[in-house]
């Protein structure tokens, strides 16, 4: 006897397909699972025994065989419990919702359905499959529901869905309510920021184009505060946005109960003593790291001097690729990583390097030390390289409220504009904004005319700047053209973008 039931599986932060298939045969008792089940999975025979017994129903004294298909690629996860649980309850059945209808969940010994981990992408990859019914535990269905064009159902113990899928009760289809909406007044406002317009001048630039960041200031002058308020300006998520980021604050485990989807831009800000697998994900079970979680929106590192140099290190091909890598025995695994890198640092190890009021403490070989984190190969992957003041004395008697200083509101109008342009632009492209362009996007786009390639050339030799550094004052001196409306990528344009890219 032998049934087929479908469920799902991840692969980092995307799913996809699994055929559970269970089989029992007259011999010695037992319960197997092959096809690369892990752990967790194994586990399931003894969870399943003791909750289809306590459900009332009879677990087959016979030989149990389940086969996960395809079984050459590893799965893991609790969410096999309820599909393995159900071929075996309704073996011999004829069950015609079985080939249209996928289960996902965790069964307790009592026969309660537990949520689990990562459903949105498990349901999004079965809805990619054709299934448009998905059964799942009811704690999960209010994250399940905000894909429109599936139905979820959810059920809150085993004998639920074993009725549901022999034809003897009906579930209701779940769902979502109107969905909280961010309120513009819980964002922090550039207006509360003395000051600091030219550094404002730069992150309008930095958002606009998608470049990362180094401010480099005394400490206190504004960095973090200005890195803080960066989400606020940035284009509003779309519809697929938002499903893309919610399946990785999923899969991490980092969703709230009241609002189960992911509403606005991340902003991520680890801790400078952060690992490697904390930071670009890994483990024993590969779970998406902080450089995922800011996916679409902001990776915030304080104090970069601060952070180990193996870390800094591992960061530099995925803030150049935009994807993490992560290869394991039996497959490769991808989580996705376009981000805007913004970064925060002081001059030297205890801040007052450039302060003329303060002396500094460093020794020369401290002060190497520290230069070298700030400004080797991973810095020169950072597109904009931003001297931060302090305020003047002067400004410090002027209310942050007066409406003296540019707002967010301001500044957003302004980004989205030249984000509206680069879509149209890039409509057919393998990129969506200019800090994305290769070598073939910036012959093809970031046109000079004839003063601008003199002064990207003297640039070029005076500073002794990298291929990949004039690449990147060429993508800034692209943006800034945007930003004026002009298609030619001016004088005025380069000599503004090389303020950005001097050594500090």
């Amino acid at each position: 006897m032998l049934t087929k039931i479908m469920t799902a599986s991840l692969s980092g932060v995307e799913g996809y397909p699994v055929t559970v298939e269970t089989d029992i045969h007259r011999g010695m008792p037992g319960f197997y699972i092959v096809g690369l089940a892990d752990t967790t999975i194994k586990e399931a025979s003894r969870r399943i025994r003791p909750a289809v017994a306590n459900c009332g129903y009879v677990f087959p004294n016979e030989r149990v065989t389940v086969n996960l298909v395809p079984a050459s690629r590893p799965k893991e996860g609790s969410h096999f419990d309820l599909p393995i649980a159900l071929g075996i309850m309704l073996m011999g059945r004829d069950v015609e919702e079985f080939e249209e209808t996928a289960y996902l969940g965790e069964v307790s010994l009592d026969g309660a359905v537990n949520p689990v981990r990562g459903v949105l992408p498990l349901v999004i990859a079965l809805r990619n499959a054709g299934i448009r019914n998905i059964v799942v535990p009811r704690d999960n269905a209010r994250e399940a529901a905000i894909l429109r064009d599936v139905n979820i159902l959810p059920v809150r113990n085993l004998t639920e869905a074993a009725e549901y899928a022999a034809g003897l009760r009906r579930l209701e289809v779940y769902r979502n309510e109107s969905l909280p909406e961010m309120n513009p007044e819980d964002t922090l406002d550039f207006a509360q920021v003395i000051g600091q317009e030219s550094v404002k001048r730069a992150i309008v630039i930095g958002a606009g184009g998608n470049h990362g960041m180094l401010m480099m200031g005394s400490p206190g002058c504004g960095k973090t505060m200005m890195a803080k308020r960066i989400p606020g300006i940035l284009p509003e998520l779309s519809y697929e946005e938002k499903l893309e980021i919610t399946g990785i604050y999923s899969v991490a485990g980092l969703l709230s109960g009241e609002c189960p989807i992911v509403q606005q831009r991340p902003f991520r800000s680890p801790h400078h003593t952060i690992t490697k697998a904390g930071l670009i994900g890994g483990g024993a079970r590969v779970r998406p790291g902080e450089i995922s979680l800011a996916h679409r929106g902001v990776l915030f590192l304080d104090e970069l001097g601060e952070f180990d140099g193996g870390v800094i290190d591992a960061m530099r091909q995925p803030v150049e690729e935009g994807v993490i890598r992560i290869n394991r025995n039996l497959e490769e695994v991808v989580f996705p990583a376009q981000v805007m890198v913004v970064i925060a640092a002081n001059p030297c190890k205890c801040g007052n390097l450039w302060d003329e009021r303060k002396l500094c403490t460093c020794t020369p070989r401290q002060l190497e030390s520290h230069r070298r984190k700030l400004m080797g190969p991973f810095a020169d992957r950072i597109d904009m390289h931003i001297k931060v003041n302090p305020v003047d004395r002067g400004r410090l008697g002027e209310p942050a409220a007066s409406g003296k200083w540019e707002s967010s509101s301001s500044m957003r109008e302004k980004v989205q504009a030249v984000r509206l342009l680069q879509e149209d632009r890039y409509r057919n492209c393998d990129y969506s904004c200019n800090g994305q362009l290769d070598e073939k996007g910036m012959k093809k786009y970031c046109a000079l005319d004839r003063a601008g390639q003199a002064i990207m050339t003297e640039a070029y030799d005076r500073l002794g700047l990298s291929m990949r550094g004039y690449s990147k004052l060429l993508r800034i001196a692209r943006t800034i053209a945007d930003l004026k409306g002009s298609e030619i990528i001016r004088e005025e344009h380069a000599a503004e973008a090389l303020m950005y890219r001097l050594e500090l």
